[in-house]
């Protein structure tokens, strides 16, 4: 069993703890519903008795209320009677006006008692009080019918006599069992009162006897659960700290023990595994400054070759960069030449255009002067065929003049210059027509050498434009070439700057080399603060190590949850 506990885990022993609590907390509970629930009970049925008592009340008081006014219609009644002796016309007339208010108001308490006593049957009633309510039940129903009833019936027809009768049946009998049957209510209400007070101080009593035990109990438990805490978990984590404050001084000397299973035993093992660890550490950390030492002093050598060569490469680079820049300036200069040689082709490409255009209009303009020319040598010969037509005309008019004789006379000097006319006209139009031919065949063959011209600058336009076509490609391969010669030099440039900071680094490396040694010899002092068992280390591979650390870890994810402590 001390095995046992010894190995049980924190968080098992805390469950249980919070296990108990919580059953105390729940049986504290349950005994306060259970409390709560017998007390809501016993007011339940107080609170029953309370209505039914008050019902009871209001059923009296109007009862004594029914009486009192048929008391004083009564009275009023003898005093009327009193006062009518020897005037029998007032006896005659039976009760007076106040007498009969009175009546009507005793008769309205009469209705609201019956109205009362009709709610008071509907409540509930409790079986232990069934029979003295049905007492007040038969017995009010009884004062009602029997009593009460005749006494009003009485007053109503002013019969005296009978009022005085009843009214001592009433007071003898009927009410005297109604007071009783209301006095055996009040008595089983004061008994139930009594109990009910009883049983609560008997259960108050219980509860605090029961409240009283859990709280000692809890304050026990309390008390156990600090020396348990105390021994299996205070102890041992001040004990690690000692451990830790150790190691943080240097001293991996002291042995580490893990003495049982639980978190605590989990944490001295991890104390365990690290201390190892740092002593595996230290050692391999002493053993790699030395080798430190060794490669830094070869750094420094290889660093010193590498930036006499480095400087070599950027003297190198230098004249080469030197070189691109002559040559790009060249490029150009050429690529220059290339783009003014073609914006001049493309200048007389434009020109050659604009040529062809004007030949092409004075091509289309020779055509219209030839239609032009045809159309006015239609028109001559029209007219040719008018004078020719106007002379035979005018031979006839010269005929028919001479068959007249004398009166055709002047007929006929008027055919003579009419024909005289047409054939100046006729030679007229022949001449016209002569030179219109000729302009005819020479504006024909203007037209062809016209046209002629224009296939020729059309071929020119061509030629233009295949030159420009070329020189464009001319420039383009010029500007690509002076481009990639830009870039080519940017290149060279970049290694050359390249070049120039990595000499610049293969001084700062020598100069890094030298620092790694200072920092290797602080290293060695730093790590000479540590003191080790150089008999128990043990030298272990990195790989070997990282599969340790990952064992562990996966132990530990995976270690049981359970409870205890301690060393």
């Amino acid at each position: 069993m001390r095995k046992f506990f010894a190995n049980m885990t924190i968080r098992s022993s805390l469950l249980w703890v919070l296990a108990f609590f919580s059953f105390m907390l729940v049986i504290g509970a349950a005994l306060g519903v259970l409390s709560l629930r017998i007390s809501n009970g016993t007011l339940a049925e107080i609170k029953q008795s309370q209505e039914l008592n008050d019902a009871v009340n209001r059923v009296v008081l109007s009862h004594k209320d029914t009486l009192n006014g048929l008391a004083r219609a009564a009275t009023l009644n003898y005093a009327d009677i009193v006062r009518s002796v020897g005037q029998p016309t007032l006896l005659a007339q039976g009760l007076s006006s106040e007498a009969a208010g009175l009546l009507e108001r005793a008769k309205a308490s009469l209705n609201k008692g019956q109205a009362e006593f009709d709610f008071f049957k509907t409540l509930p009633r409790p079986a232990e009080a069934a029979e003295a309510l049905k007492e007040i039940d038969d017995s009010y129903a009884a004062l009602v019918q029997q009593g009460v009833a005749p006494l009003v019936a009485a007053l109503e027809k002013a019969d005296m006599p009978a009022y005085q009768t009843q009214i001592q049946k009433v007071q003898d009998a009927l009410e005297g069992r109604f007071a009783r049957a209301v006095e055996g209510f009040d008595f089983w209400r004061a008994s139930k009162m009594t109990d009910a007070f009883e049983v609560a101080q008997v259960r108050y009593q219980f509860v605090l006897m029961a409240v009283s035990a859990g709280g000692i109990i809890a304050a026990l438990l309390v008390f156990a659960t600090y020396v348990f805490l105390r021994r299996r978990v205070l102890q041992p984590l001040k004990d690690a700290g000692h451990h830790f404050d150790r190691i943080a001084g240097g001293d991996l000397t002291a042995r580490v023990e893990a003495s049982n299973t639980n978190e605590i035993g989990q944490l001295f093992a991890a104390l365990k595994r690290m201390q190892e660890s740092l002593t595996r550490t230290v050692a391999s950390v002493r053993r790699g400054v030395d080798e430190i030492n060794v490669g830094s002093h070869e750094i420094a050598a290889g660093n010193t070759d590498l930036s006499s060569r480095t400087e070599q490469q950027a003297a190198s680079l230098e004249e080469t960069a030197a070189s691109m820049e002559e040559l790009a300036s060249t490029v150009k200069q050429n690529a220059d030449n290339a783009r003014q040689a073609n914006q001049l082709a493309a200048s007389a490409s434009d020109v050659a255009e604009r040529g062809g255009a004007a030949v092409s209009e004075v091509v289309h303009t020779m055509e219209g002067i030839s239609a032009s020319s045809r159309k006015i040598s239609e028109i001559v010969s029209v007219i040719d065929g008018i004078a020719f037509q106007t002379n035979i005309l005018a031979l006839n008019a010269a005929v028919e003049a001479a068959r007249a004789g004398e009166q055709g006379k002047g007929f006929a000097v008027v055919a003579g210059e009419v024909r005289s006319l047409a054939q100046r006209s006729a030679q007229a139009a022949k001449e016209i027509k002569g030179l219109i031919e000729d302009s005819v065949t020479k504006v024909g063959a203007g037209s062809q050498q016209v046209e002629r011209a224009g296939s020729t600058m059309q071929e020119i336009v061509a030629s233009v434009k295949r030159v420009t076509d070329i020189m464009g490609e001319i420039s383009a391969a010029s500007e690509e070439q002076s481009s990639g010669i830009d870039q080519v030099n940017r290149a060279v440039s970049q290694m050359d700057e390249v070049t120039q900071q990595n000499a610049a680094l293969v001084e700062q490396a020598a100069a890094a080399a030298g620092s790694l040694q200072e920092q290797a010899q602080r290293l060695a002092e730093a790590v000479a603060v540590f003191k080790i068992n150089t008999g128990e280390v043990i030298e272990v591979p990195a790989h070997r190590l990282s599969s340790v650390h990952a064992t562990y870890d996966d132990a530990r994810l995976h270690a049981p949850d359970a409870p205890a402590l301690g060393r």
